[in-house]
């Protein structure tokens, strides 16, 4: 919907003294919200597929340079396919198949795609006669271990197949967690959870390496309202939003490990963004040579878009952003990118159209070394979308996995 940016900035510049200081409240609301948690089995309900973009319309510039660019230039090649499941999934890849990693009441449940070379059919697979409902949040992939949510926010670490499962940490209830690998025989998970502090109750972003003792990620006295881990250069990165009242200040610190605990570099703030928008989270986009924060948020008076802010090693405080506008604003802002060593692709849920009230569409596109987003057009209608994740496969097709509590849906595109 549209946005009232003048206002709120105002508003916020008339607030009282202090609003800069975390705000415990302003924290919890910004966090994500978990979409209700499916019951362990799910009757099959009609479902109508995502409706893909024909708008083949004159193509719109906005500011910032991007182009809608109406119907996808990608090719489908499988789906829009029905999942057996309703809820989120991660994605992994090996040379034969997919694997959706979804979260089975704490324990990793894969439903495999098989992988083959793209033919010039699109292969549309039949629909599901049962399905199965999975936890949110989603497990994270680490390698060959697994991190998933239990009831009661506990963090559980197990092998992909289910077996050697730990409880390993709690983390606050429908919080999202993130995982990497740490180095060659290491994993960590990062989560959120409160503390008393001087100001309040306040989320704070702690970690695990391996199954050992619980380390803070997040630096002293500070918040954090979201957090994602990837790996890098042999060890990992964690970046983490610390949403506050008038700003979403975005914090990148380098992580190793030595003797199996963590080891945490410089913690910078890389990027300021304005007030929050609700429920703002953000993804980490990652190639070979280059890594991003992409934070879809307000852009002062400006607009609505997506910050592309650089991850330079060693991290940059206040590193410029590159912006990739919307035509309009809206909140939450679901976002997916890959990360891996090729071109990086990415999947965001975007207003059609400048008027209020637009439909929502989910676009897919790319991203160059400098940030640049180009767009690819869009590839299904997305108003019901509050996840989505992107990976690549072995023949350079690009799978997008999208939905919401009720229904989830993959495909898989071909790309120029």
């Amino acid at each position: 919907m549209a946005r009232p940016y003048a206002f709120l900035l105002l508003s916020c510049l008339a607030s009282c003294k202090g609003c800069d200081a975390p705000d415990p409240q302003a924290k919890d609301a910004a966090v994500v919200a978990a979409p209700p948690s499916a019951s362990s089995s799910v009757a099959a309900i009609d479902a109508a597929p995502p409706v893909a973009s024909a708008d083949a319309a004159t193509a719109e510039s906005f500011d910032g340079g991007d182009v809608d660019a109406g119907a996808s230039a990608c090719r489908l090649a499988y789906g829009p396919a029905e999942m057996p499941f309703r809820g989120t999934a991660a994605m992994i890849t090996t040379p034969s198949e997919l694997r959706l990693v979804a979260n089975d009441n704490g324990k990793p449940r894969i439903f495999p795609i098989p992988i083959a070379p793209p033919t010039s059919a699109p292969e549309k697979p039949a629909r599901p006669t049962s399905f199965s409902g999975m936890r949110w949040p989603p497990c994270e992939v680490a390698g060959k271990w697994a991190y998933c949510e239990a009831p009661g926010g506990a963090i559980v670490r197990s092998l992909l197949d289910g077996r050697e499962s730990k409880e390993i940490a709690k983390c606050k209830p429908g919080t999202r967690i993130a995982a990497s690998t740490l180095g060659a025989n290491h994993s960590i998970v990062g989560y959120l959870d409160k503390r008393k502090t001087t100001e309040g109750d306040m989320l704070q972003a702690f970690a695990v390496v391996d199954d050992g003792e619980v380390q803070r990620l997040s630096e002293e006295g500070a918040g954090a309202t979201s957090v994602r881990l990837v790996p890098h250069a042999g060890a990992a990165l964690a970046v983490y939003l610390d949403t506050r009242s008038s700003m979403v200040p975005t914090h990148v610190r380098p992580l190793s490990e030595k003797d199996g605990k963590l080891t945490a570099g410089s913690d910078v703030v890389t990027f300021v963004g304005p007030p929050p928008e609700r429920g703002v989270d953000f993804a980490i986009a990652k190639s070979k040579t280059s890594a991003f924060v992409l934070l879809p948020t307000a852009k002062d008076i400006a607009g609505f878009g997506m910050a592309a802010v650089p991850i330079e090693d060693p991290p940059k405080v206040d590193a410029p952003a590159v912006w990739s506008m919307y035509p309009n604003g809206l909140d939450p802002a679901p976002i997916g990118a890959t990360v891996g060593e090729g071109k990086i692709y990415v999947a965001r849920v975007r207003p059609r159209e400048a008027m209020p009230g637009a439909l929502r569409v989910i676009e897919l596109g790319t991203l160059d070394d400098k940030g640049v987003f180009t767009s690819l057009g869009t590839i299904a209608d997305g108003r019901h979308v509050t996840d989505i994740s992107v990976a690549t496969d072995g023949h350079g097709a690009v799978w997008i996995l999208y939905g919401d509590s009720t229904i989830t849906w993959l495909e898989r595109r071909v790309c120029p």
